[in-house]
């Protein structure tokens, strides 16, 4: 079939016909790790090693350089000139890079830095925008919360709580189920990146979007005029001594099937003994897959789980140079504490 698609019994020169492939292979399981291990192989060489047990981050053996590398991109730490150049003629001896000397872009990130003032703000400006004309849909009114608000009801004294009413509308058709998929997809990349607010709506939507209803597609669309009535949504990061803290949360029988919600709140900041607000640099949203028995059951493993998510970001404090003491959690449950 390739022989008669492309002409190549005319082609032929002495048994042999040569082909240029102008376009990726799509569909390759293995093309991530091989990528992967030829760069390890590539800077090994010039003594670049990635550190154990963290995600994407670098060191050199001997020089104080560090760098993170997601998928292509590299965030360099350097402190001399000649550290830097030493990382980049290494890779562009194999690889062709673009370099940017400001740091100002990393993974779609928009990263302006003021270092007289001692703070770095992070943006996605043009993320909103884009996402909205992808999916054709004009913003209809301005949204301030990004879930329906539920009224609030005076708690009775023994009163039982239950987990909330199925939802009964009906299911969607392929397109707009795949629609569902797709905004909520684009937006937990925003959420993380810049709009942590978008998590507890984006974990609500996410459980049911494998047989997403009407409902599910209504609220996608309210997420949506929410995101539209805050496009520029911008974080600041201020110096600090890097010390990790992590409030922990949970929230008993609000998800579908009796499920609850853990939530996590990481930052870095002064120590215990000097507490300011810091902004997040990690925030976990996530349902319970089991049934719980009690609030305090939910709270506990809330705790376990933002606990072991604060263990590698330690190890990458460490590595940067931020020894870490011990790390406070925060729990408002005495039972879990």
């Amino acid at each position: 079939d390739i022989k008669q698609q492309y002409n190549l019994d005319k082609k032929q020169h002495k048994q042999s016909v040569y082909i240029k492939i102008c376009k990726g292979m799509y569909g390759l399981k293995q093309a991530a790790i091989l990528a992967y291990n030829k760069l390890v192989n590539h800077l090994a060489k010039y003594n670049y090693f990635p550190i154990p047990h963290t995600t994407g981050l670098w060191r050199h053996s001997t020089r104080p350089t560090t760098f993170c590398l997601c998928v292509d991109d590299f965030a360099i730490e350097y402190f001399t000139t000649d550290d830097a150049h030493h990382l980049l003629d290494a890779l562009q001896t194999e690889y062709v890079a673009s370099i940017d000397w400001t740091g100002s872009h990393f993974c779609g990130l928009q990263i302006s830095w003021n270092y007289p003032a001692c703070y770095v703000d992070i943006s996605m400006p043009n993320y909103i925008p884009t996402l909205l004309k992808k999916f054709a849909y004009s913003p209809k009114i301005p949204q301030y919360s990004p879930y329906p608000v539920a009224p609030f009801t005076t708690p009775q004294k023994g009163q039982r709580q239950y987990a909330p009413a199925p939802d009964t509308t009906p299911q969607l058709d392929k397109t707009n189920t795949t629609t569902v998929q797709s905004i909520i997809g684009s937006l937990l990349y925003y959420a993380r990146g810049v709009d942590s607010t978008l998590f507890p709506t984006l974990n609500t939507l996410a459980t049911p979007q494998a047989s997403p209803t009407e409902t599910t597609l209504k609220h996608c669309y309210r997420l949506l005029d929410y995101v539209a009535t805050y496009p520029h949504i911008m974080i600041r990061f201020f110096t600090s001594d890097m010390q990790l803290r992590i409030d922990s949360d949970a929230a008993y029988l609000v998800a579908p099937q009796a499920r609850s919600r853990i939530a996590g709140y990481f930052t870095l900041g002064p120590h215990l003994q000097h507490p300011a607000p810091h902004r997040p640099i990690l925030v976990e949203c996530r349902t319970l897959r089991h049934v719980v028995a009690s609030s305090a059951k939910a709270e506990i493993a809330g705790i376990f789980h933002n606990a072991q998510m604060g263990i590698p970001i330690r190890r990458i404090l460490n590595s940067l140079g931020h020894p870490q003491n011990q790390t406070p959690i925060k729990t408002d449950n005495s039972t879990a504490a």
